[in-house]
């Protein structure tokens, strides 16, 4: 929330502030109705559904005499958070609306790292170990409120209790450090073990603040595990610290596990209930070898985190009918923002459901299909409801923004000007990631609301409606966090199922906001509370309040940018309402010119990020592009770009030449670029293969091995010349022994870039073991792409693979395929054994005939979304489908699209570690 003043000089409306009658009205009219919400009437209902203990039998788990399978995700910032603009705890809202996201995909149980929060010397302030030995009862209050809600849902939880790695919520090494003792010493040094189970005492001894419930007797406390990933356990110390905790929690599982493979220490423990694997990528083989592995030994197995970019019916369908498999938790989900959006995270194994994307979305619905198969049965919460957070009013304009609702695949904006009829503001459907909606006519008086809309294309929900007036912005702070306050005296934000109250521990409490020319303000209270505004901060001036419906205070009359709502003991405000002017237009936007592409360019091969100069005074720009000069006809025309910069979601016919053009818009007109219409050519199509790689550069072996490189994570593959006997050229042969590692390849990279735009696809000559599988993959602007090509038959053969075949692999996360700069190719094979395989002539190919002429094809910009294809916001990014066509049908270059899991895709898995 930007709270400095518009640094232009204030343009005053000729009606100068706002009647207070009309504030009145507006608030006492439009929004007293709507608020009617009770804040903090009965106390909430904690029941949980898990009321009995999971148990242990042998190596499976039993709820109730029954056989207990699950599927679920890890959630692992339920505790403390670091996707918020730095560390802090997460909101009460995001916590419900994610494991109601959870519970919406059939998980059962969930992961989180909510007891993993430790730290070093008070580094880490808002752990529950800031430092050594000292315990801090604030960081419980979210962890409470997790472990409650899950209860509410049927989920249980399975809590690691420190970390092989240095995160922000700390780690074993904060045992061990304060004691000038390395990493390893955590497993032998009597004092950091003493430390650790000191630690973990005073996390098993806890009540719960909001059920009642200690920790210990709490069924929704699946599991206690040693920690996460943890590499350097021994024998001994499982087992002690398997008592330790068994000791106290004799109802409750313990569980252990490392990094990527089976720690053998875990299957001889004769006490640990569970063992826990994680797969970056898993394989259903893999995963079903190593479950059977650990039931043998007595154990049950958990893929306690597996990548979410290869949750698929290959994968998960064969481990339906594997009973040695009892848990899949994927890595990780993630859910609405607090201020609108869905939470950002940039580790690649993000989900947010119900989805965004294609690939997302498929990825959700095989997870969820996984869970039904399994039997988890678990109700979906209803459709959550959004809650508008702001109406940012700029240059005549305004912005809706708003916050979420669980389960909504897309969202409608409305408007009214009679509070009964209403007109949707957009032309179309906003995505599930939208947050924020321009409305291109901005009437006075106009009053918004916020539908959910959910799988089945119905309306499942509505936002409060918020009324606005002329050329006034509206805050909303629904009191989650003090992100929104000034300041807070003797109150407490007190977490409840469906949102949360600050709560007055005496009389004389207060919250504090801050805002430039304040006009009114609305309550949801309960008790006694005084509405004071105030110039500076000091001298407060009791305002002009009215009581609504079910404790909806409504203020107005306020003066200067502070406001303060006092509390008497035990009152509660649960949300608040702020209206402060803004200053009209005083014209059209000011004179700009366009940036890039400048008139004339030619050669382009991808739609390209076009630029302009910022023009002052613009609430938004409107963008065209077309195929004729005249800008008739156009290929695209987007609305609501709030920055001087879009990638406009629309692929270019190669050869082509366009137009574009840009107009400045705010409430008083709209001023078209200085530049006019500006050209550029698209590069026409290559009519010849490049030759990537033909073999006959290499003067000796020794030259081709300095240039194909051995992938040290594998196993032995040496590269030599041959012959190919078709050609009588030189060729490559590579022997190879895939003991260990299961895999083996070489790699290549280019001292120069390579451009393969436009090209179709590769085409190489290979010569192997028929049956085995050569992993193709290549490297372009930093990411991976990978596919799979079959030897087929004796001999060599010539394989062609279009370039839709290749997908990131499930490592690699997201990303969007442009081949203008590939600077690696990799070959590899995978499985057992040894043997040779040969290759030679490594070309690109070309589109059979060239394409017919076109002008492009439409994007999906809608107009009033604030960015092509619907989500709001100021910045627009390159789609998936923006390149240019290369004659082939069109390729679903989706991101994150899930490779074939082959053993190329294990390259990066054992020497990459996820970012958090």
């Amino acid at each position: 929330m930007n709270r400095t003043p518009d640094p232009r000089p204030p343009h005053r409306n000729t009606s100068g502030r706002l009647a207070a009658g009309m504030v009145a009205a507006a608030v006492t009219a439009a929004l007293l109705p709507a608020l009617a919400a009770p804040a903090a009437a009965a106390p909430v209902d904690w029941t949980s559904r898990n009321t009995s203990f999971v148990e242990r039998d042998g190596s499976r788990l039993v709820l109730d005499g029954e056989t207990f399978r699950f599927s679920g995700p890890n959630i692992y910032w339920l505790g403390l958070d670091e996707n918020v603009g730095g560390v802090d705890y997460p909101t009460a809202f995001r916590i419900a609306d994610t494991l109601d996201a959870a519970a919406r995909m059939g998980s059962t149980v969930v992961r989180t790292h909510m007891m993993t929060s430790t730290g070093q010397d008070g580094a880490n302030p808002l752990a529950i170990m800031p430092s050594l030995g000292q315990m801090n009862e604030e960081a419980f209050a979210t962890i409470d409120f997790a472990v409650a809600y899950a209860g509410k849902l049927g989920i249980r939880l399975v809590l690691p209790l420190t970390d092989e790695w240095e995160y922000y919520h700390g780690g074993h090494r904060d045992f061990t450090t304060p004691f000038g003792l390395t990493s390893a010493d955590f497993y032998t040094d009597e004092r950091p073990i003493a430390a650790y189970q000191a630690y973990v005492d005073a996390i098993l001894q806890r009540t719960n603040a909001l059920t009642g419930v200690p920790y210990i007797e709490d069924p929704t406390i699946m599991a206690w595990e040693l920690g996460n990933e943890l590499e350097g356990m021994t024998a001994t110390w499982i087992d002690r610290q398997v008592a330790f905790i068994k000791e106290r929690a004799p109802q409750q599982l313990v569980a252990a596990g490392r990094r990527f493979d089976i720690d053998p220490d875990t299957l001889s423990a004769p006490e640990l209930d569970i063992v826990d694997v994680h797969y970056y990528p898993p394989t259903a083989a893999r995963v079903s070898a190593d479950a059977a592995t650990v039931t043998a030994a007595g154990k049950v197995y958990l893929a306690g985190e597996y990548a979410s970019t290869a949750a698929s019916p290959a994968l998960l369908e064969p481990l339906v009918a594997d009973p040695n498999v009892t848990g899949m938790l994927f890595w990780s989900l993630f859910g609405n923002n607090d201020r609108g959006g869905l939470v950002p995270h940039d580790d690649g194994f993000t989900i947010h459901a119900p989805g965004v994307t294609d690939a997302e979305r498929a990825r959700v619905s095989a997870i969820t299909a996984y869970a039904a198969a399994i039997g988890a049965v678990q109700a979906a919460p209803a459709v959550g409801t959004p809650l508008i957070t702001a109406v940012d009013r700029a240059d005549g304009i305004n912005t809706i923004r708003w916050r979420g609702a669980g389960g909504a695949v897309s969202y409608r904006v409305e408007r009214s000007l009679d509070g009964t009829s209403w007109t949707a503001v957009d032309t179309g459907a906003l995505r599930a990631d939208a947050g924020s909606a321009t409305d291109f006519t901005s009437p006075t008086g106009a009053v918004y609301r916020v539908v959910a809309i959910d799988g089945a294309g119905a309306d499942a929900a509505l936002s409060d409606p918020l009324a606005t007036e002329t050329d006034t912005r509206v805050l909303v702070d629904p009191l989650e966090s003090w992100l929104l306050t000034e300041a807070h005296d003797g109150t407490t934000i007190v977490p409840r199922a469906d949102g949360t109250s600050v709560v007055a521990a005496s009389d004389g409490a207060s919250v504090t906001w801050k805002q430039d020319r304040l006009l009114a303000a609305s309550f949801i209270a309960s008790g006694s509370v005084v509405v004071e505004s105030s110039a500076d901060g000091s001298a407060w001036e009791t305002a002009l309040s009215e009581v609504g419906p079910d404790g909806a205070v409504a203020a107005r009359d306020l003066v200067g940018p502070y406001l303060r709502v006092t509390l008497a003991a035990g009152a509660s405000v649960s949300r608040a309402t702020i209206w402060s002017a803004v200053d009209a237009p005083s014209g059209p936007p000011a004179a700009f010119a366009s940036i890039s592409p400048a008139s004339g360019t030619v050669d382009v091969t991808a739609t390209p990020t076009f630029t302009w100069q910022p023009a002052a005074g613009a609430a938004y720009y409107r963008f065209t592009l077309a195929a004729q000069v005249d800008l008739g006809n156009p290929v695209v025309v987007v609305d609501g770009i709030g920055n001087p910069s879009i990638t406009p979601t629309v692929a270019l016919t190669p050869g082509q030449r366009y137009w574009w053009s840009v107009t400045a818009v705010n409430g008083a007109g709209a001023t078209a670029s200085s530049t006019g219409a500006a050209d550029f050519l698209m590069k026409p199509l290559p009519s010849e293969p490049l030759v990537v790689e033909d073999f006959e550069s290499y003067a000796d072996d020794a030259a081709l091995q300095a240039t194909y490189v051995r992938n040290t994570g594998g196993g032995a593959v040496t590269p030599s010349i041959t012959t190919n006997p078709d050609t009588g050229t030189q060729a490559m042969t590579a022997a190879y022994d895939l003991a260990g590692p299961g895999y083996a390849g070489v790699v290549r990279t280019f001292q120069t870039p390579q451009d393969w735009w436009g090209y179709t696809g590769l085409e190489l000559w290979v010569q192997g073991t028929p049956g085995d599988d050569v992993t193709v993959q290549f490297v372009t602007r930093g990411t991976y792409w990978e596919t799979v090509a079959p030897i087929e038959g004796e001999g060599w053969q010539l394989v062609e693979i279009p370039f839709s075949s290749f997908a990131p692999p499930a490592w690699a996360g997201e990303a969007a395929f442009d081949p203008t700069s590939v600077t690696q190719i990799g070959l590899y094979l995978g499985g057992e054994g040894t043997g040779t395989l040969l290759v030679d002539d490594i070309v690109t190919t070309v589109a059979a005939a060239e394409p017919e002429p076109g002008t492009g094809q439409p994007g999906t910009g809608q107009p009033g979304t604030g960015q092509p294809g619907g989500a709001g916001g100021t910045d627009t990014t390159v789609s998936t489908e923006d390149l240019a066509r290369t004659g082939l049908e069109a390729t679903p270059w989706i991101v994150g699209a899930l490779a074939l899991l082959a053993i190329g895709g294990l390259l990066l898995a054992r020497g990459r570690r996820r970012v958090r």
